[in-house]
């Protein structure tokens, strides 16, 4: 799994990071973050740029910008990082799944969508239900039986919450001009042939196409 180090994809990580990190510590009640029915549950955008990260920048970059979502969590608030923590990487999980699932398929951006949808709500959602219960026997002691009854109250909110990353990402991402697409590296354009043609000199350049 190749790593981008080009200055113009690090400046993007830190964009898209810093969009992260302000909609956790400034969370606005009603725009930004929805109370939920269920306990210490909000619904929230921070994942919409995760995904964005995720289709432009690559998968190590994900995980890297959940790790310091994480951080800027658990500072103030360790039990809550653990539990968003570990619901962003499930969705990741199953986005990364996704990925590899359209490998070589042609399928446009809808169908896609759809694909990621699927894979990144099945992968939170079974995750999350699972992960719940070892999260309040760990830090509550509750014990597993009562913990999985808790849990499935959070399924279809977890649910929701993929969702929305992924929805609120492909659209944001779908918006961005194919030309700034390019210029940007996001994405498909962030390969090795738009690398190497960034890299030719204007010597170079003059001789092709004369």
């Amino acid at each position: 799994m190749k790593i981008r180090t080009d200055s113009k994809s690090i400046a993007l990580l830190a964009v898209f990071t810093s969009l992260v990190i302000a909609l956790e510590i400034f969370p606005i009640p009603g725009l930004t973050d929805f109370y939920t029915p269920v306990p210490s549950f909000t619904i929230d955008w921070t994942g919409i740029p995760i995904m964005i990260v995720f289709l432009g920048l690559g998968t190590v970059f994900s995980f890297f910008t959940i790790a310091v979502m994480w951080i800027f969590i658990g500072y103030r608030n360790f039990q809550g990082a653990a539990f968003k923590g570990l619901a962003e990487t499930f969705t990741l999980l199953g986005l990364i799944v996704a990925k590899l699932v359209l490998r070589n398929r042609n399928l446009d951006w809808k169908k896609s969508a759809v694909v990621y949808l699927t894979f990144a709500c099945l992968f939170r959602g079974v995750g999350m239900l699972f992960g719940n219960v070892v999260l309040f026997n760990l830090f509550w002691g509750m014990p597993y039986d009562a913990a999985f009854a808790l849990s499935t109250i959070y399924v279809p909110w977890n649910i929701i919450q993929a969702a929305i990353n992924v929805v609120g990402g492909l659209f944001l991402f779908q918006l961005i001009p194919e030309s700034l697409r390019t210029q940007a590296g996001l994405g498909v354009n962030g390969s090795d042939v738009t690398t190497k043609y960034e890299e030719i000199s204007e010597d170079e350049l003059k001789t092709e196409t004369e």
